[in-house]
């Protein structure tokens, strides 16, 4: 069960989540019924009752299933949304995002950092920044799941002359283009309630909670190039991670 599946990983856990989602869109567990129990679905699939609970977390996670105690992991829908789970424990979730959600720039301008945008990207008072907004997209869904405004740095600024959809992220295109290497990603993740112009462009209710993520690029020179922030619905990202523990063995205990 050590394969690459939609949920971007190759763990046992993942693949599971891959075999039990494909069962549910074939029609073997419909919607509105009940999957196997824990213990038999371990069984099937010779993997541990840890496995299962994690492969059915990712599951109810997305919004396929629904758990109650006393009854049972119940089937809520055989179609995933258009949301984006990023699970991993290192850069590669960051790369996997900026890779798997298509970006669509809508307008572009020039930027001096001042003040609180200065703060806000981590640029120093008075460098030049060319500006994008634009929205992210998964799949064919109309719909976007996010706005994004990201801030390059001027001197990078032809990595996007004539290109309104990149065919590949944009650190990725100064990268290639400039021979830049990145050698720190910083993320931020904060609870935020999406201002009126985010919500009539999302498609969601005023005052809906939302998520605002700050990822920023910072070269082998210690330099920030690249700033983008999105603002998603709650709904339509979520963000998992595992972290391992290393146990010691005690000695004269």
């Amino acid at each position: 069960m050590d394969r690459e599946t939609r949920f971007g990983e190759r763990t046992r856990y993942a693949a599971l989540a891959e075999a039990i989602l494909e069962d549910i869109q074939s029609g073997r567990y419909p919607v509105g019924s009940l999957l196997p129990p824990e213990v038999d679905l371990s069984r099937e699939f010779d993997v541990s009752r840890h496995t299962v609970r994690e492969a059915l977390r990712r599951l109810v996670d997305l919004g396929l299933l629904s758990r109650q105690a006393g009854v049972g992991t119940t089937v809520r829908t055989d179609r995933i949304a258009s949301r984006y789970v990023q699970m991993g424990e290192d850069a590669t979730a960051l790369m996997r995002y900026v890779r798997d959600v298509s970006l669509r720039i809508t307008a572009t301008d020039d930027a001096i950092a001042t003040g609180d945008l200065a703060r806000l990207i981590g640029s120093p008072e008075g460098k030049a920044w060319l500006h994008l907004s634009g929205e992210r997209f998964m799949g064919d869904d109309p719909t976007p799941i996010a706005l994004t405004e990201i801030w390059i740095a001027r001197s990078y600024r032809g990595v996007v002359d004539g290109v309104t959809t990149p065919s590949e992220p944009i650190y990725s295109l100064i990268e290639r283009r400039y021979g830049l290497t990145t050698v720190e990603i910083r993320q931020n993740i904060e609870a935020v309630s999406l201002p009126p112009a985010a919500t009539a462009r999302l498609g969601v209710e005023p005052g809906a909670p939302g998520l605002r993520i700050t990822r920023t690029y910072v070269a082998a020179s210690g330099d920030i190039y690249e700033t983008a922030i999105s603002l998603h619905p709650g709904d339509r990202f979520s963000y998992s991670n595992t972290f391992r523990v290393e146990s010691k063995t005690a000695h004269g205990s």
